[in-house]
């Protein structure tokens, strides 16, 4: 099988992946949403957004630096097995040391209900131990890691529905969603274990502390824009604002992650070209990555964007309409950090920049965090302006790391290519066109209907017309599978 071929098979099953995950929480999200208490569950999402810090030290930075490194020696099942060994090992280590950090903090800065929502985080804790799905996403196993997580998701879905029914559940929701996790971590840890042996004849956790710390740093980062976001709106404003700023964010960061797949399904194909293919393949597969992510995120994200009103109704409902204009500027940034996210996982990463991720992310994360500072010293910090100051400071590391890759690395990073700048104006017609429908006022569910099917049409037809490559690809590989079916 060809490797393009390949690649697109795993983009495929993460993809078909990526829906579960968003059909499920969209399924299930407005049940929890609407039934759970506002107050407690504005707790949990102060006390999650806090246990988040823990458990990014915890992983110590192992799941993306393994995907790296193990895709350069998948070929080599001794190097695996015995970078597998070590991986794990530090793993334990880490997690056990954050969990003994965790319980005494969770001990000395709760009471009441936040403290058992901080306690039963304890499981996700132990659950992170078993978490190597990095040795699968490297030796690009997605047929397994779908199969596997669409079981755990009907297990989730299913138990949210039998055993949170009141709004006061929220113990039982926090349980759910701990054990969700672990059962999830346990089924990877037995398959990739069936796979690959355990090899501690060579461990080495000195040789990973350094390389892993700056993994640590560069997948962390978020750790200075949403996550500070969220832990300083429970210090500053109330629990319920970390709620408001989480539904937006969870929205679209869940609509986004059929596209994000792309990036994800790319890093190890990538990293392989850097090491054994050359130069001008590696462009190749970078820029079809950059095309195909924008051909399916802009429109996502400026969908989402024109119809902001009716998706919170429709989420939250009357509860949390204080989200719609959060919503519509998490929207416009989530392109901005789709930007960094590509500089940052598909160029930075692969070249074994690290370093330089680390010090133009963590500068823009502590200007967030300043930004966030004078917000609530001119109190006018809420849910919108931590938005709006993330959303800056990351388009801000993306044209940082732009210009370095455009002019240091001399890579032809086509970002700004005619059918990518095509997709962005398509994009932005979206808004002029859904104005234009809601002067009609024909109603809630007509008005959506309408806006979705014309900013729909008139972005793929546009696109068929001007015979888009990712428009046509998709087209010819699904009239292909239809003919194989009628034969």
């Amino acid at each position: 099988m060809s490797k393009k071929n390949t690649l697109f098979k795993n983009t495929i099953y993460k993809s078909i992946l990526s829906f579960v995950n968003i059909v499920v929480p969209l399924i299930i999200g407005p049940y929890i949403v609407r039934l759970l208490d506002v107050d407690l569950y504005g707790t949990y999402n102060r006390v999650y957004s806090e246990f988040q810090m823990f458990l990014a030290f915890a992983s110590f930075g192992v799941y993306n630096y393994g995907i790296r490194e193990i895709s350069k020696v998948r070929d080599d099942k001794k190097k695996v097995s015995q970078l597998f060994s070590n991986l794990f090992f530090i793993s334990l280590l880490s997690n056990l040391l954050v969990l003994i950090i965790y319980v005494i903090y969770s001990m000395l800065n709760s009471s009441g209900i936040a403290t058992t929502i901080y306690l039963i985080m304890v499981i996700q804790i132990f659950a992170n131990i078993f978490y190597i799905e990095f040795v699968n996403e490297a030796l690009e196993n997605y047929k397994f890691i779908t199969i596997k997580s669409v079981i755990t998701k009907i297990v989730y879905f299913v138990s949210l529905l039998l055993l949170v029914r009141k709004p006061d559940d929220i113990v039982m929701y926090s349980i759910i969603i701990c054990l969700t996790v672990f059962l999830n971590n346990i089924i990877s840890f037995i398959y990739a274990k069936n796979k690959i042996k355990f090899d501690f004849s060579s461990i080495k956790i000195k040789k990973y502390i350094k390389p892993l710390i700056a993994v640590l740093l560069i997948t962390n980062i978020d750790l200075l824009f949403s996550q500070l976001d969220r832990v300083m709106l429970g210090k500053y404003v109330n629990d319920v604002s970390v709620t408001v700023y989480y539904i937006p964010y969870y929205i679209v960061s869940t609509l986004v992650s059929i596209p994000y797949s792309i990036i994800i399904v790319s890093i190890p194909r990538l990293s392989y070209l850097l090491k054994n293919g050359s130069k001008d393949e590696y462009q190749e597969k970078l820029n079809n990555s950059i095309s195909s992510l924008l051909f399916i995120i802009v429109p996502i994200c400026l969908g989402v964007f024109v119809v902001a009103k009716e998706v919170i109704l429709l989420y939250a409902g009357d509860k949390y309409v204080n989200a719609i204009i959060p919503l519509m500027i998490a929207c416009i940034t989530r392109v901005f950090i789709s930007l960094e996210s590509i500089m940052n996982n598909l160029i930075l990463y692969p070249n074994d920049l690290e370093n330089r991720i680390v010090k133009i992310s963590l500068g823009c994360g502590i200007l967030n965090l300043i930004l966030n500072y004078l917000l609530v010293l001119f109190n006018i910090f809420n849910p919108s302006t931590a938005l709006i100051t993330t959303g800056l400071s990351e388009l801000l590391v993306f044209i940082l790391h732009y210009r370095y890759s455009k002019k240091v690395l001399k890579i032809n990073v086509s970002i700004f290519s005619k059918k990518n700048i095509l997709y962005i104006l398509l994009g932005i017609l979206f808004i002029p066109m859904s104005l234009l429908i809601r002067m009609f006022n024909l109603g809630f569910l007509i008005t959506l209907a309408l806006i979705i099917i014309i900013c729909c049409l008139t972005y793929f037809t546009v696109l068929y017309i001007k015979k888009d490559n990712n428009l046509m690809f998709i087209l010819a590989k699904f009239l292909k599978k239809l003919d194989r079916s009628k034969g």
